[in-house]
């Protein structure tokens, strides 16, 4: 069971690695690589042992016949002994970068020299645990066994609650509820392959290497060493086991999962806009060609009002009708043009209230009677090109705006938020429409993709956003409340934080 655990742990911590090349995803496989040996290690050592009921046996081994394999292997119990060391000492050590890598206290975040000092402790139990060195200092030092024990079963034991502590704090401290979710999957991976690690843990490599000695302290070490359970305890010990490598495994294989989507979506994604990127210019070339023998016939009614006896109130009525087609297919493929022509952005420290005003300008020019709210932190500053990003902003307002008054919620207002989450910066436009269909969710971001009468939307608004949003090395969100509304979420990395202030603007 427990080498079925370990072996599904490492598949998935190797596929996360292979997903997504950050550290955070070496130090997931750090962790379940440790493991694996601490877990194999012991799995040898009860093997040579024997001694054990058939029920804890087919627990392990799942047959006799596998144990007696594992038996007579040849390894020397200095190796065994210093395979198991290494396993558990690297682990809480993993686990612990792994929590202050993800932890935004400032006290971890801005001082770099903890990690380092993380490493010392790790480093001097394991040049003491070199099986060379250990045999020679214990005959010179009578105490030195035990004292090395409690020595690194206390700092493993603290590390590992250390990083749950930091861990949960961070999880506790998340306001937004797509970023819990996403952090409850690390959370619940990372606390499960905590109590299994911590089930084990008191297995001293000196047992292994004095494995023929009667003078040994037999202190903590795998119970099933020391003691004999009842089948109560077996089976208590095989479900804790189960149970913590189980929700591990789950856990490890739904963020795989989701890791592999998110990067499977951007890939769909951007060949999409390279699609639409290669064919706009030929697209608004036909539609300006259009636009222009438009023009021409506008002309042409025009011509006719000067006969005799025209029908005059038709031909205006025409007349004004085309015209404002024309300006609108014009604008529309200037916009067009806009979103897919290769441009530069200038990032600049940029205030967030900056940024609400010129957004909530462009929303008033066209809508000015809509509902807006702002509450915003002004002071806060992000890296932005405030023409493109207050038009990504502006573009999502609208959209929110529109989506109330298809669901005759005028009363309720269009809210533009800011939050300070983690590494980002981020701002949120929540309205009160009826949501999105869950079938169009994935959709909403590809071009010319569009829910709307598709003569007047040709589904490039929110393209557009996410262009601009990628431009800025941020990222757009979308949280869906059926029926009651969408949120969409920018963001942006994280530069600068100050009280929240907050306004109306109307």
């Amino acid at each position: 069971m427990l080498l079925l655990l370990s072996a599904g742990l490492m598949t998935g911590s190797l596929l996360v690695l292979v997903s997504k090349k950050n550290r955070e995803s070496l130090l997931l496989f750090g962790m379940c690589l440790s493991l694996t040996l601490f877990l194999a290690g012991i799995m040898v050592l009860i093997a040579k042992k024997g001694g054990i009921s058939d029920e804890l046996e087919v627990f392990l081994f799942f047959s006799h016949k596998f144990r007696l394999w594992l038996q007579y292997r040849f390894i020397t119990l200095d190796q065994l002994g210093y395979l198991i060391a290494i396993g558990r000492h690297l682990f809480p050590l993993f686990l612990l970068e792994m929590a202050m890598s993800y932890s935004m206290l400032s006290a971890v975040r801005k001082n770099p020299v903890l990690r380092r000092l993380a490493l010392v402790l790790p480093v001097v139990t394991l040049v003491l645990y070199w099986p060379a060195l250990y045999r020679l200092l214990v005959p010179m030092w009578e105490g030195f066994r035990a004292l090395l024990y409690y020595f690194s079963y206390f700092w493993v034991v603290g590390y590992v609650l250390l990083a749950i502590f930091l861990l949960v704090y961070e999880f506790l401290s998340i306001t937004m509820n797509f970023c819990r979710r996403q952090f409850l999957q690390i959370l619940v991976c990372m606390l499960a392959l905590s109590f299994l690690y911590l089930l084990y843990c008191g297995q001293d490599p000196g047992q292994v290497y004095q494995f023929y000695s009667y003078d040994y302290l037999w202190i903590k070490g795998a119970g099933y060493l020391q003691y004999t359970l009842s089948v109560k305890g077996y089976l208590l010990l095989a479900a804790g086991s189960a149970i913590c490598g189980i929700l591990g495994l789950v856990s490890l294989v739904r963020y795989t999962q989701d890791s592999l989507s998110i990067d499977r979506d951007e890939v769909v994604l951007e060949r999409k806009f390279d699609i639409a990127r290669t064919g706009a210019s030929v697209f608004v070339h036909s539609i300006k060609n259009q636009l222009l023998a438009n023009r021409v016939l506008h002309k042409r009614i025009r011509a006719e009002l000067e006969q005799e006896a025209p029908d005059l109130d038709r031909i205006r009525a025409w007349s004004a009708s085309l015209c404002e087609n024309n300006e609108q297919l014009i604008s529309r493929s200037e916009e067009l043009y806009r979103t897919v022509k290769a441009k530069s952005v200038r990032l600049v420290p940029t205030s967030l209230g900056r940024l609400a005003q010129l957004s909530a300008a462009r929303f008033h020019h066209k809508y000015p009677e809509g509902n807006l709210l702002v509450e915003v932190d002004e002071q806060i500053q992000v890296l932005a090109d405030e023409n493109y990003l207050s038009e990504a902003i502006y573009n999502l307002l609208t959209n929110g705006w529109e989506s109330n008054l298809l669901a005759n919620r005028a009363n309720c207002a269009v809210t533009l938020y800011s939050h300070q989450e983690r590494l980002y910066t981020v701002l949120e436009v929540r309205d009160h429409g009826t949501g999105i269909p869950r079938a169009a969710i994935k959709h909403i971001c590809e071009p010319f993709y569009s829910s709307k009468n598709s003569n007047y939307n040709w589904g490039m608004g929110l393209y557009h956003v996410q262009t601009i949003i990628r431009s800025h090395l941020g990222s757009l969100r979308v949280e869906n409340r059926a029926g009651e509304g969408a949120s969409f979420f920018l963001l942006l990395p994280r530069y600068d934080q100050h009280s929240i202030i907050r306004r109306r603007i109307s």
